[in-house]
């Protein structure tokens, strides 16, 4: 499935360069032979199923939660090394978790990696004490980047691919945002490099979603402009979000994973009153979904497509009267189960709201599939 938005992608590419799909995909298997990409705090660690379909190899992945790292051991046998904690890279030698034994930290080409978003997302009341928390490497968005950083200065990768809350690039409690701390950061460390806000929405995936994604380049094999181009590319590659109904249809996405209780209660019937008020001007055929984990006076709701999905969230579908099971909840991310073979036999059935959690911290496929693809199309010309 993965490999149909890369398909979309490259096509949009191909006809404004000239060229074909096929043509492109060659120029990029021959570039990407020999080289290796390591993840970390990516969530589902969707970017190993991409590096599968573009020629990469793995070289290590990194996550925190127990649960996450049996998701990543489960979906992907031919990940040879699965580290516990981003803080813990600088070391020569960390445990990997699928040996039992120290290893030493292997270099990558490319670090597509997150960051956590908590000291920085809008949604923390306390997020004005963090206002330097990248400069200071405090809280946990700081002390996660600055794990990050003590990988990128010790093993210098040819490329960095980063992604965080849209709250990183706003003011905080006047003070300038904190994204200008991570340009700062990697400028320092010898890279050239840019950040964009992207919509999920905006590259077929019904669900309205806006991330910072990061771009990196190593300033001794890169030009400044070459930041910029990348991210034309990705321009390039933006496709409209498909109608909610006609995207399960499409990727024939089951309700595997339901909730056991399907009724409203009565603070989410409040919930519901609300988010309709907010799309009064829909038309019968619109799809409305809101997020009833949230109140009231927020009710973030959408037409056609699933507000933005955090790890708490409950979209509930009005028309069908139902909530969205685990499986329709992954597929929003662009995660299905012909990609993930673990998740449909164990994940949800079993761990149902470990599937709305990786929904809610995971890279959504389809963008993070646009900024690869269009990083290995700038490696081409280098």
């Amino acid at each position: 499935m993965a490999n149909f938005f890369i398909e979309q992608q490259l096509g949009a590419v191909a006809r404004e360069q000239g060229t074909s799909v096929r043509s492109l995909r060659s120029r990029i298997r021959e570039v990407t032979s020999g080289l290796t990409l390591a993840t970390a705090c990516s969530g589902t660690d969707s970017p190993i199923v991409l590096a599968k379909c573009l020629g990469l190899e793995s070289s290590f992945s990194c996550e925190f939660d127990k649960l996450k790292q049996e998701w990543i051991m489960a979906n992907f046998p031919e990940v040879q090394r699965l580290f516990c904690d981003i803080k813990t890279l600088r070391r020569n030698e960390v445990l990997n978790l699928i040996t039992g034994a120290k290893e030493r930290v292997p270099s990558a080409d490319i670090f597509i990696t997150g960051f956590v978003c908590k000291s920085v997302s809008t949604e923390n009341n306390d997020r004005k004490a963090y206002k330097n928390c990248i400069k200071e490497g405090s809280g946990e968005t700081g002390e996660t980047f600055s794990g990050m950083m003590d990988y990128i200065k010790k093993h210098t990768p040819l490329v960095v691919i980063a992604e965080n809350v849209k709250g990183i690039t706003t003011k905080n409690d006047g003070n300038p945002p904190v994204i200008l701390q991570v340009v700062d950061a990697m400028k320092k460390a010898g890279y050239h490099f840019d950040y964009k806000l992207l919509n999920t929405s905006d590259f077929i995936i019904p669900q309205s979603r806006n991330r910072c994604w990061m771009v990196g380049l190593r300033r001794d094999q890169f030009s400044e402009c070459d930041v910029e181009e990348i991210f034309d590319m990705v321009e390039q590659m933006k496709s409209p979000a498909m109608d909610l109904k006609k995207y399960f249809k499409h990727f024939k996405v089951g309700r595997m994973g339901m909730p056991p209780k399907q009724t409203l209660n009565a603070r989410q019937r409040r919930v519901i009153k609300a988010g309709l008020k907010k799309a009064k001007q829909r038309s019968p055929r619109d799809q409305v979904i809101v997020d009833v984990a949230k109140s009231d006076k927020r009710a973030p709701t959408q037409l056609n497509r699933t507000p933005c999905l955090v790890a708490n969230s409950t979209p509930f579908w009005h028309n069908q009267n139902r909530f969205l099971s685990a499986e329709e909840v992954l597929a929003l991310q662009g995660i299905f189960a012909k990609d993930f073979k673990a998740a449909k036999k164990t994940f949800l059935t079993k761990h149902r709201r470990l599937c709305h959690d990786l929904t809610g911290n995971a890279f959504s496929m389809s963008v993070c599939s646009a900024v690869l693809s269009s990083v290995l199309l700038k490696l081409c010309d280098v």
